[in-house]
């Protein structure tokens, strides 16, 4: 069992380096966009992605693509008045609206793994169908191919997918075959499951991590991928919880 570090910037890099942790679960790269005075370009990107890379404990940086949306907006990208944003146009869906923007992120990151002796792994939030991570899979052929045609140097990376949306997680055997890794993000997966918005206080207490039904969906997702080998760690509040970490 691993203890990984979920990091914004540089600065929690390097702490998480201080504390002991063995590598990186989650580096949230949006802080990097909603930081930035305008669209931070590829070069800009590749810097950061590398001194986080460079300074982060263990052999392990995991750099999840953009979740945008919900709570967190760009207004470069637009953004609709939605009734529901948190179950919206949000993170890889909004993604999939702006690909050569995506393309630009993904090339970014595999040139940041190049040369390097830590495991670098590519991140997607909010996946919901097998459909999507064919499409980002075909995303990072046509990155790795225009970097080839522009000779510049790429890692390989492995391509996971954080469980957040039931139906995913419910199905989870069917999308374990097309992906290395699976992270779950236990915050936005319970407020899904239990319909109740974890930043509402008159229904946040129905968002209970160790509940029957979080348990049992927990449960099927950590079953299926140990029954195929793939990796899975747990993120969100309920990771930082002593009581959750016996079940």
């Amino acid at each position: 069992m691993e203890l990984l570090a979920n990091v914004n910037s540089l600065a929690d890099a390097q702490m998480a380096t201080r504390v002991g942790t063995t590598g990186i679960g989650l580096f949230r790269t949006e802080y990097l966009f909603l930081a930035h005075p305008d669209i931070p370009d590829e070069e800009e990107q590749l810097s950061v992605y590398q001194a986080v890379i460079a300074a982060s404990p263990g052999r392990t940086v995991t750099i999840r693509t953009l979740d945008l949306g919900g709570d967190k907006i760009l207004p470069l990208l637009g953004h609709a008045n939605e009734a529901n944003p948190f179950m919206g146009w949000r993170s890889i869906r909004l993604s999939f609206e702006y690909p050569e923007f995506f393309v630009c992120q993904i090339r970014a990151i595999l040139r940041a793994a190049t040369h390097n002796e830590k495991q670098v792994r590519l991140l997607l939030p909010m996946i919901t169908t097998r459909s999507e991570i064919l499409s980002v899979r075909r995303m990072v052929a046509q990155a790795q191919r225009s970097l080839e045609r522009e000779h510049l140097s790429y890692g390989q990376t492995q391509l996971g997918i954080m469980v957040e949306v039931p139906a995913a997680a419910i199905a989870m055997d069917t999308l374990l075959d097309i992906v290395d890794f699976v992270s779950i993000g236990s915050n936005d997966l319970v407020q899904y499951l239990t319909a109740a918005d974890r930043g509402n206080p008159k229904v946040a207490h129905l968002c209970e991590p160790l509940s029957p039904a979080v348990l049992r969906l927990l449960n099927t997702v950590v079953e299926a991928c140990t029954h195929v080998n793939k990796p899975v760690s747990l993120c969100g509040e309920m990771a930082s919880s002593p009581r959750a970490l016996p079940l």
